[in-house]
């Protein structure tokens, strides 16, 4: 069966055959260069990698002035944007798109920027307006995600078998990914057999897909299969150098009481964090929040960086994060005021409660605790920092 590397070979030899040529010389062919940027994000987008959907944005900038018809690389732009956390350039794109309102993606991605700003309401209202005008398993799938997060997880899971409904036999990625949302959603509520057999299916729906492998080694971390957990990390990380893979092997290391390990992979992955940011690049913001929280126990440092995220989209996961960061620089007042910021968004999550548990003390802790333990009763066990 044709997996991840097979149709990322397809992709690389479409990109050859398109370059053979230089798409970008004159006179130009729109198709032929819509058709060659769309691969190279294609490519990008795939196999997760940030570098590549820098240059997917550099090649749509170039290409734009030598469109006429220019709604489709800007939509494409919202895409690249969307998945480098710039919300701001995700605005403008859309805002570029002449016909933006009538254009159902366009319409899903808006929803999705409601969601990053906590306008949840807003974007529950985009996702299902969206949808009846045009069903998609893209749509039900965000409209999924958005169920999931504020409780209902049943119902998520019917909107996520909705859209895989949605599906041709052909689109056996989004069928894997839709899998791996499936088994997520288990996996949140302490449901590691059911988590594990969505992993299962995806991977055999789509083999070698580097998604699949992620959660599988989380769960593996769950499940205190320590040895396996890391194995599978450092095939992953080593195709992509990833410092949150490189943390979660740290991670590892240090629950398995192997402190010499756990630093080294702690160095790197705050050289990393550091390095993109340096570059300028915002997607690595919450992860060096949680870093400094949680790591390096450095409030300060954790402070400034989750202040940073917050400008960036202010939502129940900056909230909770800039909580946590000020509780751990010692600002009890100002970290129950964030936390109570982020239980008001409705969003039901364990891991939210758990801070709060910990933010506050006494009964309210208790309290909190209890919560976060009914949604999942392990939810103390490893996990990524999605």
């Amino acid at each position: 069966m044709a997996g991840y590397r097979a149709e990322l070979q397809r992709i690389a030899q479409d990109i050859a055959n398109l370059s053979i040529a230089d798409p970008f010389s004159p006179p130009t062919d729109p198709e032929r260069l819509t058709r060659y940027i769309y691969c190279l994000y294609q490519h990008a987008s795939i196999s997760g990698d940030l570098s590549k959907l820098t240059a997917v944005e550099r090649a749509i900038e170039r290409a734009v002035p030598l469109l006429t018809h220019r709604g489709d690389l800007y939509l494409l732009k919202a895409n690249v944007a969307f998945k480098l956390h710039r919300l701001a350039d995700v605005e403008a794109a859309l805002l570029a798109i002449p016909t933006a309102d009538h254009c159902i993606e366009a319409r899903l991605v808006c929803a999705d920027l409601d969601f990053q700003y906590g306008r949840y309401r807003e974007a529950e209202t985009g996702y299902t307006a969206a949808i009846e005008a045009e069903r998609s398993w893209s749509g039900l799938a965000r409209l999924a995600y958005f169920r999931g997060k504020t409780g209902d997880l049943e119902g998520a899971d019917r909107l996520y078998r909705e859209a895989e409904d949605e599906l041709t036999a052909k689109e056996m990625r989004s069928y894997a990914w839709l899998e791996v949302q499936r088994g997520f959603l288990a996996f949140s509520r302490g449901g590691y057999p059911e988590a594990r057999s969505h992993y299962d299916i995806a991977e055999a729906a789509y083999p070698g897909y580097w998604l699949v492998g992620e959660y599988q080694a989380e769960l593996l971390g769950a499940e205190s299969r320590h040895a396996e957990a890391i194995e599978l990390f450092g095939r992953l990380g080593a195709a992509n150098h990833r410092p949150d893979l490189q943390q979660a092997i740290a991670e590892l290391y240090e629950i398995a009481e192997q402190p010499e390990a756990a630093r080294y992979w702690q160095g790197r992955a705050l050289a990393g964090y550091l390095q993109s940011a340096q570059r300028g690049e915002v997607h690595y913001y919450h992860h060096l929040t949680d870093y400094y929280a949680d790591v390096a126990k450095d409030g300060a440092a954790a402070v400034t960086w989750a202040r940073a995220d917050l400008q960036l989209r202010e939502n129940f996961a900056t909230q909770s994060a800039l909580a946590w960061a000020l509780y751990r620089n010692a600002e009890f007042a100002e970290a129950r005021s964030w936390i109570d910021r982020a239980l008001a968004s409705g969003v039901a999550d364990a891991h939210l409660l758990l801070r709060a548990a910990k933010i506050y003390e006494g009964a309210d802790g208790r309290m909190f605790l209890e919560r976060a333990q009914k949604l999942n009763p392990l939810v103390e066990s490893f996990h990524l920092h999605h």
